[in-house]
């Protein structure tokens, strides 16, 4: 063999010798070599597993009673659990139960749902001036497993404040048109802009699996506690709502089977005296043709014959009833102070004044006046055609200390409902449009004006513009103008909050229901 061909020949054994070296280094680092899983929990490793399907069967092995709970099929790692594919020459490798052991530990299993969120929502179904709360909520979250339990709870919401027949003819568009005394919903919706996708759920959130369940939570709160009453001979709806700080809307909503203040009670059955404390807010736009009565006034005529104290009545008075069409919002069964009252009233039965005939005047401190008293004649605050938003009357477990009068003609007068003098004026508010609850000006009344007709009565007008036509010290007479009505401090718009009290108002006085001063003896 010439020495170039056994150069050749060494030079590939020494190839092939290398090659098989190499071969065999490989197949040595394979033998040592681990294929291996890392699990992460919130960022952190906690061990290593060899099969990750092994993980993921046991979690839903072991959580059998969730998944009956739930009537799911399937039960899942936390959320943010996750296991990473790794190879490694480390020898040390955990057991499935031991990794299952920690996560259980750490954190918790969850569910494939919903989670549904509800924006924030600024409370202008708020209707207490007075107070310095209002129905505004923060955005919240709540978890379903089917959208439907949703939608039937949003309904069933709804269904809470308008009755279903309304509803469905809405929905579908066989709403009748308004040509005689009745209702029609021009616009219905929920306030807060409602989003759903689809999540990993810890199983120990609240999840609500009913309709039912979570339409109630909605209404009553999320820390509803329910409040029954036994009822006793001589109880009636308004009787049993009055002792427990509700109003007869509001115990209607609580007990469904009941349609009217009117219906029967029957002794020793239980009634849901529950608080209305809604979570979200239910907006109709309501256009409607209704009866409406107006409150006739009273003329004084004098004798001068007669003492001070000589009181009769020479024509009792007739109450106007005319057919007025208004369009309003209410949010949450509320009626907000807006209402724009659409043409002119068909007059039914005109007004006519009653008329009363009083002995001489007396002197007081503040004046000459004539006694005032319950019974005596009032007249109404406002100009006419009005809208009675807001009675005297419980609304969320706080009293509105009076009543909120809207519907009259733009930049219409406040009239003093009886004589008297003034004892307080504010006129530092300003007035704009829209719902301000937040504005705490004139302690929540804006702009207003206080009267003291003698006897410990007096009567509050609140929410007026700022060029109020009274000054303190003023001495009034029924009918005077004392500003015009306006938006001022907290309101969900332009109106008139009239106050009765027994004792000052803004000092302790004891509020009555405005009405009674009409309830004519």
């Amino acid at each position: 063999m010439k020495l170039k061909d056994k150069i050749i020949t060494f030079v590939i054994c020494l190839i092939v010798i290398a090659i098989y070296a190499l071969v065999n280094s490989y197949s040595y680092l394979d033998n040592n070599i681990k294929h291996l899983y890392n699990v992460y929990l919130n960022g952190k490793v906690i061990g290593a597993i060899t099969d990750e399907e092994e993980l993921y069967n046991l979690i839903n092995k072991k959580q059998s009673i969730i998944k009956q709970k739930y009537n799911v099929e399937n039960v899942y790692p936390p959320e943010n659990l996750k296991v990473v594919e790794n190879y490694s020459y480390d020898t040390s490798v955990n057991s499935v139960d031991s990794i299952y052991n920690k996560i259980e530990e750490l954190q918790d299993f969850t569910i494939l749902g919903y989670e549904v969120n509800f924006s924030a929502y600024d409370g202008t179904n708020a209707t207490n001036e007075e107070d310095e709360e209002d129905n505004s909520h923060e955005a919240f979250n709540v978890y379903i497993l089917d959208k439907k339990v949703l939608e039937d709870a949003i309904k069933e919401f709804i269904l809470a404040f308008m009755d279903e027949d309304s509803f469905n003819d809405y929905l579908n568009g066989k709403q009748e048109s308004l040509d005689d005394i009745g209702t029609i919903y021009e616009k219905l919706e929920i306030l807060e802009d409602i989003t759903i996708r689809e999540k990993y759920i810890s199983v120990n959130e609240k999840i609500y699996e009913s309709s039912a369940e979570l339409a109630q939570s909605l209404l009553f709160g999320f820390d509803y506690k329910e409040k029954y009453y036994t009822v006793k001979e001589g109880d009636t709806i308004s009787s049993i709502a009055e002792a427990n700080k509700l109003n007869n809307q509001e115990f209607l909503i609580a007990n469904p089977k009941f349609t009217s203040e009117n219906a029967l009670l029957t002794i020793g059955e239980r009634v849901n005296v529950s608080l209305i404390d809604p979570e979200i807010s239910f907006s109709s736009v309501i256009l409607e043709m209704a009866e409406t009565e107006q409150t006739y006034g009273t003329v004084i005529e004098r004798d001068e014959s007669k003492s001070s104290s000589y009181e009769e009545i020479k024509f009792p008075g007739v109450n106007g009833l005319s057919i007025q069409t208004k369009r309003y919002t209410e949010v949450n069964g509320e009626s907000l102070s807006n209402v724009e009252l659409i043409g002119t009233p068909t007059v039914i039965r005109e007004k006519v004044d009653r008329i009363v005939v009083k002995g001489k005047q007396y002197s007081s401190s503040w004046g000459s006046q004539t006694e005032t008293y319950i019974g005596s004649g009032w007249i109404w605050p406002t100009e006419i055609p009005y809208s009675i938003t807001s009675n005297y009357e419980w609304r969320w477990g706080k009293m509105h200390n009076g009543m909120d009068i809207s519907g009259t003609p733009a930049d219409s007068h406040i009239l003093a409902a009886n004589d008297g003098v003034v004892v307080a004026v504010n006129t530092s508010c300003k007035s704009y449009g829209g719902s301000h609850l937040a504005d705490r000006c004139g302690r929540g009344y804006g702009n207003y004006v206080v009267i003291d007709h003698g006897n410990n009565i007096y009567t509050i007008y609140g929410h007026m513009l700022q060029n109020i036509l009274v000054q303190v010290g003023q001495n009034v007479r029924m009918g005077d103008y004392l500003g015009f009505m306006g938006n001022s401090g907290s309101t969900t718009g332009r109106h008139l909050h009239f106050g009765y009290s027994i004792g000052d108002p803004l000092g302790g006085g004891t509020f009555r229901d405005p009405m009674e001063l009409y309830r004519r003896k």
